[in-house]
């Protein structure tokens, strides 16, 4: 049996508190989604390009520059998945988006199924219906029209993210980490034609700063580092940490209180995902997609 390496542990946590931060940012800034998710996204593919230039000890930037074809697939679902996932946040609260976000692994098997014609358990299809269960829940205590828009947009990121796993499956030699800011790079030219770049003030652009370092570069950085040092299925199970989190700091900052069927369809979908997180390392390996995730992520 492999002995888990408390470093690695460690990391990835340190990863998944950085991760569940995502929501906080977007309660702080004054900006829009299109000038927020710019210069996130330009902020932190820089922070993600200079981690990964250091850890391989790259001074040739060219080299940095040069993505292979499933690089380049990976890239732009991500960067699709992460303005879906930055918009979300401003349409619905932050546990609605985190939640949602619970799906994915379980999304992940779907598509799987479809595309990788991988093996259908039992375990598995009825944590994807649990998982299921758990949304009808949650959405059934949204009343304002914003929150089903706010919770479409998420369940698009999840769906993006999704596929970026399936993805990476087809493309095995693809670099994650240069997909990472290649689709943070991406996500800051698609949103630049809308971006309003005078009059933001000097608090929002510290912010802005802090939001690509922390949420991206930061997690992506201790991410790399640990998930090399623990199991795919240690990664995946001390990653979902974030999703309570998430709702933890926005109502301890901002007063954010959850509804009853949020709750209760949250914690069902979190449950979902540990038993199939769980149940799935004992007959394959785990699907690793946060070292995509861009959030993203």
């Amino acid at each position: 049996m492999r002995k888990i390496n408390d470093v690695g542990v460690l990391c990835i946590l340190v990863a998944a508190v950085s991760w569940s931060t995502a929501g906080l940012f977007t309660r702080v800034v004054t900006t829009d989604i299109p000038t927020t998710l710019f210069w996130r996204s330009l902020f932190g593919g820089l922070c993600v390009l200079g981690i990964v230039m250091a850890i391989h000890k790259t001074t040739d930037i060219r080299t940095a520059f040069r993505f292979t074809l499933g690089e380049a697939v990976i890239a732009i679902l991500s960067a699709a998945g992460m303005i879906c996932f930055i918009s979300a946040f401003f349409y619905t609260t932050i546990a609605n988006v985190v939640f949602v976000y619970g799906t994915m692994p379980l999304l992940t098997f779907i598509l799987s199924l479809i595309f990788l014609k991988v093996r259908a358990v039992a375990v598995s299809l009825g944590c994807c219906g649990l998982s299921a269960a758990g949304v009808v829940v949650m959405t059934s205590g949204s009343s304002l029209p914003t929150d089903y828009l706010g919770i479409g947009l998420a369940f698009g990121m999840t769906m993006f993210m999704a596929s970026l796993t399936v993805a990476a499956k087809f493309f095995p030699d693809a670099d994650s980490s240069k997909a990472t800011y290649l689709s943070a790079f991406l996500g800051a030219l698609v949103t630049a034609p809308f971006t309003t770049f005078g009059g933001i003030s000097s608090a929002d652009y510290f912010w802005l700063i802090v939001y690509g370092i922390v949420n991206l570069g930061v997690g992506f950085g201790v991410y790399l580092i640990g998930v090399k040092r623990v199991s795919a299925l240690v990664a995946a199970l001390v990653g979902l940490t974030e999703i309570p989190l998430a709702p933890i700091w926005a109502w301890f900052l901002f007063g954010e209180r959850m509804e009853v069927s949020v709750l209760l369809g949250g914690s069902v979908i979190v449950i979902a995902a540990l038993v199939y997180i769980t149940c799935s390392g004992k007959w394959e390996k785990v699907p690793d997609a946060r070292l995509m995730k861009g959030k993203n992520r």
